[in-house]
């Protein structure tokens, strides 16, 4: 057996280890890069894994964000206040509902179109100051003016403008605010008419309580003089004298009555105590009336007072503020009637009012004081005929009471010749 066995087999037999040498080393090398394989597969799922986590928390940042851009589009969007976004040009880029709204257009058809068409013509340079000002400015910046809508309706406003920090876009744009002030407007007007007016009424006020002063205190004046020398000489005045200063102190006595009576009066107008009670009256009986307690008056000084006023006119007003109206014009038309003058009162009817006529054939009136007749601001006191006094208050009083009846007073008059007061009332009906 040992001889089939040659050299060159043996020379192979011994070869053999050498290669199981190299095989081992191989296998080494195979395994080590195995192992660097594995490493950089698990290096891979990790880096796999933190990306699918930064993945998440950009799904859920891009999730967030459109959540925030839904808020602020609906907050942009249905803000009660007006919004516009403008370029350097004025040309609307965005505009909320409110803003569509204020215009009286829809929004879409309002974006590019130029927002200084809607400003008033007389405003524009404002809102071009305006403009420069919010550009020019990083901070917010304010201007009153007046803007137009598609209705041609005329709205105050309060403009806010502020430049939008947009990196994303080359052109810079700006927003502006508009705060709709015309109600406040309106109240500021009114409240500013109502102070003049109470300005006025407390100026009127203090003029009128300085003129009632000082025709209160003549008439005092002339009664505890009378007074006084009646209580300390009537032992030595005649019988003449003692009738002369009685009837001078029922004069100024009965003139003081009506002054404090119109004064009441007056005062309950303007407290506005008096109540309004319209009621049907019969014009010739009421006139008729007033004739009875004014007559005695009118006969001291041989006047006329003629009713012409038809029976069965009715009219339709309170009762007490037309007996006051009556009686005071009758007074005032005796007191400046020359004796034997005349007096007439007529009526007549024009659709569905009736226009009173008091006539006299006094004196007259001078043109420049017809205005001021009926007014508190310049009460006219002028002595009568018979050097009569007064106050002035009457014809303010009866232009007060008429407009309470819903009706208009005035007066025409000739200096010499005579004066007409007119004023209106309701007809009455059945």
């Amino acid at each position: 057996m040992k001889s089939l066995i040659k050299g060159p087999k043996k020379k192979i037999i011994k070869k053999l280890p050498g290669k199981i040498k190299s095989n081992l080393k191989s296998k080494t090398q195979s395994t080590d890069k195995i192992d660097d394989v594995n490493t950089l597969v698990e290096l891979l799922q990790i880096h796999q894994i933190e990306l699918e986590h930064q993945n998440q928390e950009l799904r859920i940042t891009q999730e967030e964000l459109e959540v925030s851009r839904n808020k602020f589009v609906n907050l942009f969007d249905f803000s009660p206040i007006p919004y516009f976004i403008l370029d350097l040009k004025g040309i609307i880029k965005e505009v909320n509902l409110s803003g569509g709204k204020m215009l009286g257009a829809d929004r879409s058809k309002l974006i590019g179109k130029h927002f200084f068409t809607y400003v008033d013509a007389n405003e524009k340079k404002i809102f071009f100051s305006f403009i420069k000002d919010v550009f020019d400015s990083l901070i917010k910046c304010t201007c009153e003016l007046k803007i137009k809508n598609k209705n041609n309706d005329t709205l105050n406003i309060l403009a806010e403008g502020l430049l939008l920090d947009d990196t994303l876009e080359e052109n810079k744009k700006y927003q502006i605010a508009l705060i709709d002030m015309s109600e406040y407007k309106r109240i500021e007007s009114i409240l500013k008419k109502s102070m003049e007016e109470l300005n006025l009424l407390n100026a009127t006020k203090d003029k009128f309580f300085s003129i009632i002063a000082h025709d209160l205190k003549s008439p005092f004046q002339g009664l505890i003089s009378s007074s006084e020398l009646l209580a300390t000489e009537i032992e030595s005045l005649s019988k003449e004298e003692i009738s002369f200063f009685s009837k001078g102190l029922y004069n100024n006595i009965k003139n003081l009555y009506g002054l404090l009576e119109n004064l009441l009066k007056w005062s309950m107008v303007q407290r506005n105590l008096i109540e309004y009670n319209p009621v049907n009256i019969d014009l010739h009986e009421f006139v008729n009336k007033i004739i009875e307690l004014s007559i005695q008056n009118a006969e001291k000084k041989n006047i006329s007072i003629f009713n012409n006023i038809n029976t069965g006119k009715l009219v339709h007003a309170d009762a007490d503020m037309l007996r006051s109206v009556f009686q005071n014009l009758l007074t005032n038309a005796i007191k400046f009637t020359k004796s034997e003058g005349q007096i007439i009162i007529a009526a007549i009817s024009k659709d569905d009012i009736v226009e009173i006529q008091v006539d006299d054939s006094g004196i007259g009136i001078e043109p420049e004081r017809i205005p001021s007749l009926f007014s508190f601001n310049t009460l006219n006191t002028h002595e009568g005929t018979a050097g009569e006094k007064g106050t002035g208050l009457g014809l303010p009083l009866c232009k007060e009471l008429i407009e309470k009846n819903d009706g208009k007073i005035w007066v025409e008059s000739l200096l010499g010749k005579g004066s007409k007061i007119s004023f209106t009332l309701h007809k009455g009906f059945f």
